[in-house]
C-alpha cells in the first residue's frame, strides 16, 4: 500500500498558518499605528462628529481663501499663511492651532506659536532638527466655523 502524505501536509499548513499569524500580531505590537493629529481631537470624537467637522469646513472654504508660504533658508526659518476673505470683509478675530509635524511619524511634533499680522498669520522662528518631508497641520477658526488644512513641504 502507498503512502499517503495528505495529513502531513494538512499539519504543515496549520501550523504555517498559526505561525503566520503570531508573526503578524508581533509585527504590529512592535510597529504600533501612529496616531493621525489632522484634526486636533482624538479618533472617537472625529469619528463620532465627522459630519459637523466636514459641514463646518465647508462653510469656512467658502468664507476665506488660505495660501501657504514656507520661508526658510536650511533648515531655519518661519511659515506664512495667508487668509483671505472671499467677500472682501475684513477678517475678524480668528482662533488658531499648528502643529508641525512629519508624515511618518509624531516623534518630532511642534506646537508653532504664530500671531496674525493683517490677513497673514506669521509662526515664531523655526529649527527643524532634520531634512526631509514636513507638514504643516493647522486648525483655524472663525466666531462660527472651523478649517482643517495640511500644508506639505520639503526642508532641503
Amino acid at each position: 500500500m502507498a503512502k499517503n502524505y495528505w495529513p502531513h501536509a494538512i499539519v504543515i499548513s496549520l501550523v504555517l498558518i498559526i505561525i503566520s499569524c503570531v508573526a503578524t500580531i508581533v509585527v504590529a505590537v512592535k510597529n504600533p499605528v501612529e496616531m493621525d493629529g489632522f484634526y486636533f481631537e482624538r479618533y472617537q470624537n472625529v469619528d463620532e462628529n465627522i459630519n459637523e467637522i466636514e459641514a463646518s469646513q465647508r462653510r469656512f472654504d467658502a468664507k476665506y481663501a488660505l495660501k501657504f508660504e514656507p520661508e526658510f533658508n536650511g533648515l531655519s526659518g518661519y511659515f506664512k499663511i495667508a487668509v483671505t476673505p472671499k467677500n472682501g470683509s475684513l477678517a475678524p478675530n480668528f482662533t488658531h492651532e499648528i502643529l508641525l509635524t512629519r508624515p511618518a511619524t509624531n516623534e518630532q511634533n511642534q506646537n508653532l506659536n504664530a500671531k496674525f499680522d493683517g490677513q497673514i498669520l506669521k509662526t515664531q522662528p523655526v529649527a527643524l532638527p532634520k531634512k526631509g518631508k514636513w507638514q504643516i497641520l493647522l486648525k483655524i477658526s472663525d466666531a462660527n466655523d472651523t478649517g482643517f488644512y495640511k500644508f506639505s513641504f520639503e526642508a532641503r
